[in-house]
């Protein structure tokens, strides 16, 4: 009977009641007509005795149908009590649950029926909607943080600035400080548009055949300055050549820009940057590995996470507000390409990303 739905459960109860009841009005209509046939047996069958017993009949069918319409009313809403009393448990616990508490959850029905799919939808909901309000929650925390600093910093300079008279080279530099900080801010407010953006699903995706090479080669020339500046060694190796990757440019381009900066800005002086392509299993491999102090294991589960920065007190330097890497894994998302980070400490760290053969055209 578990597993019978709630339509059927209730139907089924319904007859059998039914069909009880009536066996037993029959069986008192049975008794009935016996017991008066016995008493005119001695007597004449005429008419009116006929008659008389078709009266006597007649009445305890009227008797018994009242009775039994009654005693099926009284089972019937004992039934619909029963079978609603989780809809009642699931307005109750409705109306407890507020956006101070999204703790409470509907208890499941013991019959797995329509109501125990419809208890178990709405608790998966609340599950759901209690992620995002946390989520939320600390995205707002932490973007309020983080745009606090580059406002004090811009605010501090400014103060400084109109204590006293300065000379030219005074201003220019405290100046440019302040354009930095503000550049820093822009930067904020773009990732955070396009992270919002494609959460949301606002923005549509743009596919097209694009040059594997020259997309890598364009993402490492923007980062030319830095890379000279630290004498890194970057080696790119496709294979094979004149692969091209059917994408989205924007996307696949903001993956490629974000992975190569982290690579640039964690690889120590004199350090390398190796980016390889090849094939694999009908999948097109890309990796990008750079030399550095690595990541540890307890902050590769947390890498992903917005606004998260794992503390390298060999890059204390490195700007960056975590939201690079919540990026690049939701635009993989999007364009169904894998991603995986694996590091050694003190060694290296390596980015897969795992393009399946139907996206790229050699």
């Amino acid at each position: 009977m578990k597993n019978i739905s709630l339509q059927n459960r209730i139907a089924i109860s319904i007859i059998v009641s039914t069909a009880i009841l009536t066996m037993i009005l029959c069986a008192i209509i049975l008794i009935t007509f016996k017991v008066h046939v016995e008493r005119l047996d001695a007597a004449h069958i005429t008419i009116e005795n006929v008659q008389y017993l078709f009266l006597i009949l007649l009445r305890v069918c009227c008797v018994g149908c009242f009775f039994t319409l009654l005693f099926l009313f009284i089972l019937s809403r004992k039934i619909a009590q029963r079978s609603t009393k989780p809809i009642r448990d699931i307005i109750e616990i409705s109306n407890t649950i507020t956006h101070n508490n999204l703790s409470a959850r509907i208890p499941l029905p013991s019959h797995k029926d329509e109501l125990y799919e419809l208890s178990a939808t709405i608790n998966n909901l609340l599950d759901r909607i209690e992620h995002a309000i946390e989520r939320e929650k600390s995205f707002t925390s932490y973007a309020s943080h983080e745009f606090r600093t580059p406002l004090a910093v811009l605010k501090g300079t400014m103060e400084v600035l109109i204590r006293k008279p300065r000379t030219e080279a005074e201003y220019k530099e405290k100046i440019t400080s302040c354009v930095k900080e503000v550049d820093k801010l822009n930067d904020m407010v773009e990732q955070l548009l396009i992270l919002t953006r494609y959460e949301e699903g606002k923005c549509s995706l743009n596919y097209d055949q694009y040059p594997l090479e020259d997309l890598i080669n364009n993402s490492v020339c923007l980062f030319c300055d830095e890379i000279l500046s630290k004498k890194i060694e970057v080696k790119t190796l496709i294979s094979p050549k004149g692969t091209s990757v059917y994408t989205d440019g924007y996307s696949f381009t903001t993956i490629l820009n974000n992975l190569i900066s982290n690579a640039v800005k964690y690889t120590n002086k004199e350090g390398e940057i190796e980016i390889k392509t090849y094939e694999m299993d009908r999948q097109l491999i890309v990796e990008i590995k750079n030399t550095g102090s690595g990541i540890p294991n307890k902050n590769l589960q947390h890498i992903f996470e917005k606004f998260y920065r794992a503390y390298n007190s060999e890059h204390r330097e490195a700007n960056g507000f975590g939201l690079g890497l919540p990026i690049v894994q939701r635009f993989c998302s999007l364009l169904n390409i894998e991603i995986e980070i694996t590091s050694e400490v003190d060694k290296h760290t390596l980015v897969k990303l795992t393009i399946p053969l139907a996206l790229a055209e050699v």
